[in-house]
């Protein structure tokens, strides 16, 4: 097939899609941003003169139910949000010879057949059912359909009209100028806000939750001072939700409730995954931007115009809200699908090095015989991974709290790793994993000292009682000294601890509740009686070991066996 005289129309279409992007009638003014991909989105813009009331959005957004609020301000009240599939027209570029067919109705052509018969006249166009004539022919709901085009083109000839399949269609001639564009019906979903009053100062928006955009924090921290550490915090924000332009950007630390995470608002007309909420600084809109909003009453505000040449992003502020914690960053551009790495802000916190060593909880003897040998085996590894390991205790003295994520430990500007940080309040400390301390050794031992035939009667069952003893001795290999923090798990009641040790006694409920409970623990169901007569202890050592020096941490314990 060969078309003459198509002119590429590439700048047009750049003027089309610049000019698409300036008239959004409810462009992205803030947005508020949670670490689990939901953001609170607040788009405004000014009530359009002329419109009689009536403001179109496009992009149909699909919210965390209850969390949809449309608002208007300065006299201006939102009578309706309606979502609706509409049938909407748009110019396009024509691309094969149905779609310049379309863009050329009306003119004089020249259509050669695949026989290379030449047909003169008016191109018709292409024949159609149109959507009443749809709705009329079909049974059930209606709603807004879309023509029906056929496969044929006609072409209004001298003699009469001129039908023939576009198949057959080999070449295309216009006379004249070649139509590059055509009209393309399509069904989108669209939000149409109708506000009644206002003036020219009113302004009209809309607030929702919204999964797809999301803040990634990352930490670098330099040890090079043996007391204090230098911090740097990052945020990569990762856009797949909407385009936002010299945008404010809330980045919030903490984990809000939402009772309807997971229902999709019905304004979204289609199934999604579950969506979040999110918060606002109380100075900025969320906190007065519902005075005309159609599901509750708060003052109005009045926001600031968009700015030409607006800065590059930054951060302005960062505060403390209810139990949340938010950076505000202004003058935030970012397409969906890009994302963006922004510098937040550094401080400095004191630290201390400290090793730790936690023996994990091992089963009892009688309950060991009873597993095959892959498990065996299994407790074996895991009783192997009880390590001294090097952590910083850093304290958080900041004005801010810190959000867990990873952290890059660099001393000097040599890198030494990477650990994650974990979530640490104002004022409390954390431990920051280094590495495992080699050159701090670690020997343990076990053994039964006395077993009772029968100190116990219980619902006509005879129990007898285990006495246990354990040490644990430690070495210091290093050249300097160290703080030294010892943690041990045993099943049973606890009798002495030696070495200036503690020990404390744990609820069976806080046993299940403790994240640190083994693996093992669901391989067997444990009898009825085991509660009743034994528990779950634990031994803590605090210890300066000096350098070369070694110590012994003794503990004992009994449990019941039936």
């Amino acid at each position: 097939m060969r078309i003459t005289k198509f002119v590429p129309s590439a700048l047009v279409l750049c003027a089309v899609a610049a000019r698409a992007l300036a008239e959004d009638p409810l462009p992205v003014r803030e947005l508020t941003v949670f670490k689990d991909g939901h953001a609170f989105v607040l788009r405004e813009g000014a009530l359009p003169p002329g419109a009689n009331g009536r403001v179109v959005l496009d992009q149909l957004p699909q919210p965390l139910l209850g969390t949809f609020w449309p608002y208007a301000t300065e006299g201006a009240r939102v009578s309706s949000a309606i979502a609706a599939r509409e049938r909407v027209v748009t110019e396009r570029t024509a691309l094969d010879l149905r779609q310049l067919v379309e863009a050329n109705r009306g003119k004089q052509v020249v259509v050669t057949d695949i026989a290379n018969e030449r047909i003169e006249g008016m191109l018709i166009g292409i024949p159609r059912r149109d959507a009443a004539e749809l709705a009329k022919a079909a049974s059930g709901a209606g709603g807004p359909r879309l023509d029906e085009p056929g496969a044929l083109v006609v072409v209004q000839t001298a003699s009469g009209s001129r039908v023939l399949p576009l198949e057959r269609v080999r070449d295309l001639e216009v006379r004249g100028e070649l139509g590059a564009r055509y009209a393309q019906d399509e069904l989108r979903e669209r939000l149409t806000l109708r506000v009644d009053g206002g003036t020219a100062a009113s302004r009209v928006g809309v607030a929702y939750v919204e999964k797809g955009l999301r803040w990634i924090p990352s930490y670098k921290i330099d040890i090079a001072d043996p007391a204090k550490a230098r911090f740097e915090l990052e945020a990569t924000l990762v856009n797949d939700l909407v385009d936002f332009r010299d945008a404010t950007v809330h980045l919030v630390v903490g984990v809000p409730r939402f009772e309807m995470q997971g229902l999709l608002d019905p304004i979204a007309l289609q199934e999604a995954a579950a969506r979040v909420a999110g918060q606002l600084d109380p100075r900025d809109r969320f906190s007065n931007m519902l005075s005309n909003a159609l599901m509750t009453q708060s003052a109005s505000y009045r926001a600031e115009a968009p700015t030409e040449g607006a800065p590059p992003p930054g951060l302005e502020s960062a505060a403390s809200n209810e139990d949340l914690y938010v950076y505000t960053l202004r003058h935030v551009t970012l397409a969906r699908g890009e994302r963006l790495v922004l510098p937040i802000s550094s401080f400095e916190l004191g630290y201390r090095d400290v090793y730790t060593l936690d023996v994990p909880v091992a089963p009892p003897l009688e309950f060991q015989s009873q597993f095959d040998g892959a498990r065996i085996e299994q407790l074996a590894r895991l009783a192997a991974a009880s390590k001294v390991q090097h952590v910083l205790r850093i304290s958080n003295r900041a004005g801010a709290p810190l959000t867990t994520a990873p952290a890059l430990v660099l001393s000097n500007g040599r890198v030494i790793g990477q650990s994650l940080l974990h979530y640490t309040p104002v004022g409390a400390e954390t431990d920051l994993v280094m590495a495992v301390a080699l050159d701090v050794c670690v020997e343990k031992r076990e053994r039964e000292t006395q077993r009772d035939s029968a100190p116990g009667r219980w619902r006509g069952h005879d129990y007898q009682r285990i006495d246990m003893a354990g040490e644990l001795k430690i070495s210091n290999k290093k050249k300097e000294a160290v703080e030294l923090e010892v943690r041990r798990t045993v099943l049973g009641l606890a009798d002495s601890v030696e070495a200036g040790g503690e020990f404390v006694q744990i609820s069976p409920a806080d046993w299940w509740a403790d994240e640190r409970r083994p693996e093992w623990w669901s391989w067997w169901n444990w009898p009825y009686w085991w509660y009743h007569w034994n528990g779950v202890a634990r031994f803590e050592w605090k210890v300066r070991l000096e350098a070369g020096a070694e110590t012994a941490l003794a503990a004992s314990w009994h449990y019941y066996w039936e």
